[in-house]
């Protein structure tokens, strides 16, 4: 090859390093676009993500899942070659990883770095998936459901209200989501939907049903398996721009819980009711975490609950023994 063309290739080769898509060319390039396209595919055929030019975004298509688990070294071994490649401020990801981190040092990765079922089901796919719903059913159907929602009556324990539309989901809070996922969405949308989208959606209901709060192991392996099944197969009920990364994600829950417990107890739900205290020991936009940790050091110190001492108790060994005589 030409000196220019050999750079080309290596400019190739730190573009698919960092994710980026083979870019277009000029007509006056030495190497034809068809050649690079080429040396693209060969580049991703080992990676379980692609770049796909028809969505603009890069998706996880079941199909390259190769089922090996990352360990602790592998992504120490990809930080440090990820700082020998980054030259000054340009950070260069291998394997998805920029560089190196202090919580190397503190955390496992990745058996200790959990998925939070909050952002990643009810922020993220309850939201697509309700948006493509809108895009295949009647215009009367969405105002049924609609109204289906807002009249639902919930126990004094379950504080959700339906203000806004489903075609309007994304505005929805991460407690509608919840609430639609696992209890009411199958009912409500029972002869609203397609039976293929519905069908599809009940497997996924189930699927996080069981692993939010798993009575045994054979729920555990039961909610795995249909999510296996609902992620090999979205791409055929909807198009392969559902396979993101947020979707590929959902294949690492069951061994997550195995690891950490139900999706229930290691969501951020328990932080978001917390929030509006919290927020009372930050002020400013400056240090949050340090004023945060310092007015609950000083309330641990000077909030102290106040007890009496027990009065004592003494037996008279001498009344005790007249007694028995």
């Amino acid at each position: 090859m030409f000196k220019d063309e050999q750079l080309l290739v290596a400019d190739e080769r730190q573009r698919h390093e960092a994710g980026a898509p083979p870019p277009k060319r000029r007509r006056n390039t030495r190497i034809a676009e068809e050649s690079l396209n080429r040396l693209w595919d060969k580049l991703q055929k080992n990676q379980i993500s692609v770049w796909n030019p028809k969505y603009n975004k890069v998706v996880y298509p079941y199909s390259k899942n190769d089922y090996t688990a990352r360990t602790h070294e592998d992504y120490l071994k990809s930080a440090r070659e990820a700082v020998k490649k980054s030259k000054g401020r340009k950070q260069v990801a291998t394997d998805g990883i920029k560089g190196l981190s202090c919580l190397f040092k503190i955390f496992n990765y990745p058996c200790q770095i959990i998925f939070d079922y909050m952002h990643l089901v009810c922020l993220c796919h309850i939201p697509s998936v309700i948006h493509r719903w809108c895009q295949r059913i009647s215009k009367s159907s969405i105002q049924d459901v609609d109204q289906r929602l807002k009249q639902l009556r919930t126990p004094h324990n379950i504080k959700v209200v339906f203000l806004e539309s489903i075609q309007s989901v994304n505005l929805w809070k991460a407690k509608n989501s919840r609430l639609f996922v696992l209890y009411v969405g199958v009912p409500i949308m029972t002869n609203r939907l397609p039976t293929l989208l519905f069908s599809h959606f009940i497997i996924y209901s189930l699927a996080i049903k069981l692993l939010h709060t798993p009575q045994s192991e054979q729920d555990i392996l039961l909610g795995e398996r249909l999510l296996h099944y609902y992620c090999r197969t979205i791409a055929n009920i909807y198009d392969s721009s559902m396979e993101i990364f947020s979707l590929h994600a959902h294949i690492h829950l069951g061994h997550q819980v195995r690891l950490h417990g139900g999706l229930a107890h290691t969501s951020a739900f328990a932080f978001e009711s917390a929030i509006r205290y919290i927020k009372k020991s930050a002020h400013g936009s400056i240090n949050i975490a340090s004023q945060i940790a310092y007015w609950n050091n000083l309330r641990c110190t000077t909030q102290l609950k106040k007890f009496n001492l027990a009065e004592t108790s003494l037996i008279d060994v001498r009344e005790e023994s007249k007694k028995h005589w």
